[in-house]
């Protein structure tokens, strides 16, 4: 009898174990999430050529890029010899910071630290309401604290292989 009650409960508990196995998994669809252009926190929408003063759109996102410290990751991944921070927002204006700009301001030469500049505003001033981007740091040699707008690229030409 003891064998019988053994090998049932050994039965059971196989059969236990493999109806856990064969369950479907569940599957949570809600529909109340919000619409996610893009599933990043790194962003870049422009490509540029400070000496040319040529620019490229190389991502159009579907609607505006509301937070601001995606293109900031996005400049900070591009280069990665300075750290970007964000400060603040007031008004139309992002206020960013430079912790430690010796790259910038002592080993990037002023070409070199026009190109960063450029580039940062470019991509900056794509956050949703942002019209000016004011840069904070100690100045150098080849750079110096600024303030950048759209009206800085009205002359720069567009690159014809822009993403529309």
């Amino acid at each position: 009898m003891k064998r019988y009650l053994l090998l049932l409960c050994f039965v059971a508990g196989i059969i236990g174990c493999n109806n856990e196995a064969s369950k479907e998994p569940d599957v949570v669809a809600d529909v109340n999430q919000p619409q996610q252009w893009f599933v990043t926190d790194t962003v870049v929408i422009w490509d540029c050529s400070a000496e040319d003063e040529m620019r490229k759109r190389i991502y159009a996102p579907l609607d505006s890029v509301t937070v601001a410290q995606a293109l900031i990751n996005g400049v900070n991944k591009t280069y990665s010899e300075i750290k970007l921070e964000f400060d603040r927002v007031v008004a139309d204006t992002l206020y960013v910071k430079i912790p430690d700009a010796s790259w910038l301001t002592e080993r990037a030469g002023n070409s070199g630290a026009e190109q960063y500049l450029s580039f940062a505003a470019l991509n900056l001033l794509e956050a949703k309401s942002v019209n000016y981007v004011h840069f904070d740091f100690t100045a150098g040699v080849h750079a110096r604290p600024t303030t950048w707008s759209d009206k800085d690229f009205t002359d720069w030409k567009i690159d014809p292989s822009s993403v529309k």
